[in-house]
C-alpha cells in the first residue's frame, strides 16, 4: 500500500512558528472583532506591537469591506495579509494568531413598535395641520425590524398625501451622520376620530333641520371628505340631497333654506342713486339672501329681476 504524502502546515501555521527578531513588529490577528464603520483596518482585527509610528500605520491600513449592519462576515488572515504586503509599513512584520477573523458589525436595531412611534411624533408635530381628533394608525403593514449602521441618526416622515388625512402610508428616510441609509415604507390605516354631526332620522331633500333630527356622534373624519364638526352649523340648514338615519352630516350635504317663498309677497325697493322707490311683489320662486329671483310687481303685473336682501324683501337697480 501506498504511503500518504506528508501533512503541510499552512503557511500562516509556519509564520507563527517563527522567533520575533528584535526591533521586528508582531501583528497577532484575533478570532472574533467587532467594527461600527464600512471598513476593516487591521487595527479593528489584530493586536500590533511594539506600540508606534509604524503600529499606528499599520493599525489604520484598511483590509476589507464591513459587513451589513448587524452581520457577521469571515475574513482570512492569508487574505488579509496579501493585501497590505506590498505595503511598506507591512515589511518584516511578524504574524501570528488566528487564521480566520469572525467580524461582526454593530447596528442599530429599529423594530416595528419603534416605526410606529416615529410616525405618532410626526403627527404629533404636525398637529398644528391636523382637525382636533385623536387619531390612530392601525392595520399596520412595515418590517418587523431594520438595521442601520451606527452613527448620528435622523429620520424625516413624508405621508402618502401632503395634507396628511387620509394617508394609507408613511414614507420614512433615515440618515446617519448626514448620509441616506434606508427608506422605510409603513402602510396602514390612519383613522382621525371625532366627534361630527349625524342625522337621527331620515332627512329628505328640502327639509329644514331641527335640533331633535341631530346627535354627535364619534366617527373616523379621514373617510369624510368635509364633515359638520358643530351642531350650531347644521340645525336651520336645508338638506341638499337625502340624508339617511345614521349617516354623518358633509357640508355638500346642506344649504341655506330660502328667506324667500315662491308665491310670497315681498317688498320691492328700486333703487337709482340716492332715490329709492317701493312697491308690492309676489315672488314667482324661491329665493335665498344674494340670489337673483323674478318678482311680479303687483301694480303692474310685470315681471322683474330683484336680489333677494332679506326676508320679505328684494332690491333692482334701474
Amino acid at each position: 500500500m501506498k504511503p500518504s504524502p506528508p501533512l503541510l502546515l499552512p503557511l500562516l501555521s509556519i509564520l507563527l512558528l517563527l522567533p520575533l527578531s528584535a526591533g521586528a513588529v508582531e501583528v497577532v490577528f484575533h478570532e472574533t472583532a467587532t467594527v461600527s464603520g464600512r471598513r476593516v483596518t487591521l487595527g479593528d482585527i489584530a493586536d500590533i506591537s511594539p506600540a508606534g509610528g509604524r503600529a499606528g500605520t499599520l493599525a489604520a491600513l484598511e483590509v476589507a469591506l464591513a459587513p451589513a449592519p448587524g452581520t457577521d462576515r469571515e475574513l482570512q488572515a492569508m487574505t488579509v495579509i496579501a493585501r497590505i504586503r506590498n505595503t511598506p509599513a507591512a515589511s518584516g512584520v511578524v504574524w501570528r494568531g488566528a487564521d480566520r477573523i469572525s467580524v461582526h458589525r454593530r447596528g442599530v436595531r429599529i423594530d416595528r413598535e419603534r416605526l410606529k412611534e416615529i410616525i405618532a411624533g410626526f403627527l404629533a408635530d404636525n398637529m398644528d395641520r391636523l382637525p382636533r381628533a385623536e387619531f390612530r394608525f392601525t392595520s399596520i403593514q412595515a418590517p418587523s425590524e431594520i438595521i442601520l449602521p451606527t452613527g448620528d441618526l435622523t429620520w424625516s416622515v413624508t405621508p402618502s398625501r401632503p395634507e396628511i388625512l387620509g394617508s394609507s402610508s408613511f414614507s420614512i428616510l433615515f440618515k446617519v451622520d448626514g448620509r441616506t441609509v434606508k427608506n422605510c415604507t409603513v402602510r396602514g390605516h390612519l383613522e382621525a376620530l371625532a366627534p361630527v354631526a349625524t342625522a337621527t332620522v331620515n332627512l329628505k331633500k328640502g327639509t329644514v333641520i331641527l335640533p331633535d333630527q341631530v346627535t354627535m356622534s364619534r366617527r373616523d373624519i379621514a373617510t369624510l371628505k368635509d364633515p359638520v364638526l358643530s351642531l350650531d352649523k347644521v340645525i336651520g340648514m336645508q338638506a341638499r340631497r337625502t340624508i339617511y338615519s345614521g349617516r354623518a352630516i358633509e357640508q355638500r350635504h346642506l344649504e341655506q333654506p330660502p328667506v324667500i317663498r315662491k308665491g310670497d309677497l315681498v317688498k320691492i325697493f328700486a333703487i337709482r342713486g340716492p332715490m329709492r322707490i317701493s312697491t308690492t311683489g309676489i315672488a314667482a320662486r324661491d329665493g335665498r339672501t344674494g340670489e337673483i329671483i323674478r318678482v311680479k310687481n303687483v301694480s303692474s303685473s310685470k315681471y322683474v329681476y330683484c336680489r333677494v336682501d332679506a326676508p320679505g324683501i328684494v332690491s333692482v337697480e334701474f
